[in-house]
Order: C-alpha cells, then structure tokens, then sequence
C-alpha cells in the first residue's frame, strides 16, 4: 500500500520538477537563444533543445529512485550517442530547481555561451 503513495508523490513531484524547468527555460535571461521542444535525435526524443547551440536540458534521474544496472547502461549509451553527435547534455537536478533556481540558471546561461 505505501509503494502507491510514494509513486503517486513521486509522480507530483516530477510533475512539479517538469513545470518549473519550463518555466526556467522561458526566463528573460535565455530569450535571446531559440528553444526547441520534444525534438527527435537519432532514435531518442529530447524535451529541450537549443540548437544553434547543440544544448540538450533534462532533468536529472530522480535521486530517491535507485535506477537498476540496465536502466543506468541505457542512459550513458543514450548520452554517449549524443556526446558523439557533437551535442552537451546539461542535467538539472529537480532539487536544484526547488532550492536553487538562480543557480540552475546561471549554470544554463553558462553552458549556452560557452557553446556559441
């Protein structure tokens, strides 16, 4: 019974995590820098997009979920395969989004002016 209440928050809390990178990725500071969404890469479907600057955002794996061996081997093939297009994959955490919003931005505008 418990595990339905942990996925049931678990799955607010992406929710949540989901909402507030978006409207991250809509703040003043990155207008200037087109965003694409849900765009295909190879066999893969990437939720954000800066192309010009082959910048990939994703929000981190959750860290209360402990991901088996072959669910952590497709996602660094998933990231080696974008790695070896020429693409960077920036990682925001949900708890940094929660606590640090300046700082996941900052972290954004820094990796998109160091790929121009």
């Amino acid at each position: 019974m418990l595990t339905g209440v942990f996925k049931d928050r678990s799955a607010k809390e992406r929710v949540a995590s989901e909402q507030a990178l978006a409207e991250l990725l809509a703040a003043r500071e990155l207008r200037g820098f087109p965003l694409s969404r849900q765009c295909e890469i190879g066999p893969f479907v990437v939720e954000y997009l800066f192309p010009r600057q082959s910048l990939i955002v994703e929000l981190a794996p959750s860290e209360t979920l402990a991901e088996d061996s072959a669910a952590a081997r497709r996602r660094a093939a998933r990231l080696k395969f974008f790695n070896d297009m020429g693409y960077v994959v920036i990682c925001i955490a949900a708890r940094e989004l929660a606590r640090h919003p300046g700082r996941a931005l900052a972290r954004l505008r820094a990796a998109l002016r160091s790929c121009t």
